[in-house]
């Protein structure tokens, strides 16, 4: 709450502050234009004419740029003012695309630094805008392997780039290199297989298996050999008591071969394009010197003739003009007007100041009043008598114009006032009720010292409870 107070406070001031300033300042806008400065005769005397002449000679390709009425006015991207060529002059530079016509540069002459500038010649230069971007390019080779150290050879490491106008390099990305097979032949072969079967009882083929498989492929009995084992000898004879085979198989097998693989490669890198800028103008003005010399209306008559004899340049506009009735009579009326609008501007700071003693000297004291949990209303102000022994608060006429009619009450203290109240009791009375409250020395520190009291009876405390969840630190809105 205190945080509101204070902005409003302060919006206030700011506001009556910019009103006064702009009062005053009309104040003294209009006097000054009411004084009665004469006739004013302005003059351009040339200045080394003879290197104008010679530099206008020397740049006429240049001028054949400009044309005299311009379509409309380009404003210029810098003015320089520099000596050059033994004059003062001014560069004018405009930044013009391609697409824009140059008469749209102001030629005419211009009043500056109290000398006359006249057009001289104007200088064209060309720029470009450059602009860059990251670039992508893949390519793809044909290759019989796909072992890294089998295509590195057949990659290059840069390639150049260019395309929509940009150009540069880019380079090999290793990890961007990927392969597929481009293309297969299959071959039918047969194949072998080997098995040995030992301790047989006899060499009977059909011992031995017809048929095997090995990784999915069936392979048929071709040959058997056998070997006899354990030889022993009966009736004179040599007997074999056991017999090992060996079997072969074979199987018609067709394999498929990878006859090549295609390559693709990716190359990044930063390309760069330079395309057309803008058309930079340069209108080279130079200055001559403006006297002006200030006369009575009857001299100014007398010389006007000679000074059309001398050819020199009157620049029209600057003079004021006379009516029939003199330059008395109308000043007169300026000086009134300039009179009566200071009186103005007087009261209307005796005013503000009126209003701002009135705010900031006179009440000291506002006071809120609670209607609920929620319902905070802005019962009045007061003021305070600082010097009394005593310094009391009454709250009845605040409590008669307010329509919210409660025992609670909000009590703020502006900052002027808190110091002359630290440590001393502050009574608040409400038609027979009193309440006490001393002002701590912590309150020095706030923008806006606040506090409570409740002229509620005690019986009634309990009923009022809720009304106790109100934070005193809330924000408060005028009614």
């Amino acid at each position: 709450m205190n945080q509101i107070i204070s902005k409003q406070h302060t919006g206030l001031k700011v506001f009556l502050g910019i009103a006064l300033s702009v009062v005053l300042l009309l104040c003294f806008q209009t006097t000054t234009f009411a004084v009665d400065q004469g006739t004013v005769l302005t003059i351009n005397t040339v200045m080394n004419a003879s290197n104008a002449n010679d530099e206008n000679e020397s740049s006429a390709e240049a001028q054949a740029v400009i044309v005299t009425e311009p379509e409309w006015v380009w404003h210029p991207i810098s003015v320089i003012n520099e000596p050059m060529n033994g004059f003062n002059a001014v560069r004018k530079t405009y930044a013009l695309p391609p697409d824009v016509n140059p008469t749209v540069i102001s030629t005419d002459d211009f009043d500056m630094l109290g000398q006359r500038f006249t057009f001289a010649y104007v200088v064209q230069q060309q720029t470009s805008d450059e602009s860059f971007a990251e670039m992508r390019e893949a390519i793809t080779i044909e290759a019989r392997s796909r072992n890294l150290n089998d295509i590195l050879p057949n990659l290059q490491q840069e390639i150049p780039f260019e395309r929509d106008g940009f150009v540069g390099t880019l380079v090999l990305d290793l990890h961007s290199i990927t392969s597929e097979v481009a293309g297969t032949s299959s071959h039918t072969s047969t194949a072998t297989r080997q098995r040995t079967y030992p301790n047989l009882s006899s060499a009977d083929n059909s011992l031995i298996p017809r048929t095997i498989t090995e990784g999915g492929i069936t392979f048929h009995l071709s040959s058997v050999d056998w070997q006899s084992n354990n030889m022993s000898v009966i009736d004179g004879h040599p007997v074999a008591s056991s017999f090992t085979a060996h079997a072969t198989y074979t199987a018609q097998v067709t394999q498929t071969r990878t006859t090549g693989y295609t390559i693709t490669a990716e190359y990044v890198g930063t390309v760069f394009r330079t395309v057309q800028g803008k058309t930079l103008f340069t209108a080279i003005f130079y200055g001559e010197p403006i006297i002006e010399v200030w006369l009575e209306d009857s001299e100014y008559e007398d010389i006007e003739d000679e000074l059309v004899e001398a050819e020199t340049k009157i620049i029209p506009g600057t003079a004021p003009s006379r009516n029939a009735n003199g330059n008395g009579s109308g000043n007169a009326v300026i000086i009134a007007v300039a009179v009566i609008a200071t009186l103005i501007g007087l009261g209307a700071v005796g005013a503000g100041g009126f209003l701002l003693a009135r705010h900031f000297l006179g009440y000291n004291v506002t006071i809120y009043s609670i209607n609920g949990p929620r319902e905070i209303v802005k019962a009045g102000k007061i003021k305070m008598d600082l010097n009394s022994p005593e310094p009391a608060i009454v709250l009845d006429k605040a409590v008669e114009e307010n329509p919210a009619k409660t025992d609670r009450y909000i009590i703020q203290i502006e900052q002027r006032a808190v110091s002359k109240l630290i440590n001393k009791v502050v009574r608040v009375m409400l038609h027979d009720k009193e309440e006490l409250h001393m002002v701590p020395e912590t309150a020095l520190g706030m923008p806006i010292y606040e506090f409570e009291v409740n002229f509620g009876d005690e019986d009634e405390s309990s009923d009022s409870a809720d009304m106790d969840e109100y934070p005193t630190g809330g924000d408060i809105m005028d009614s």
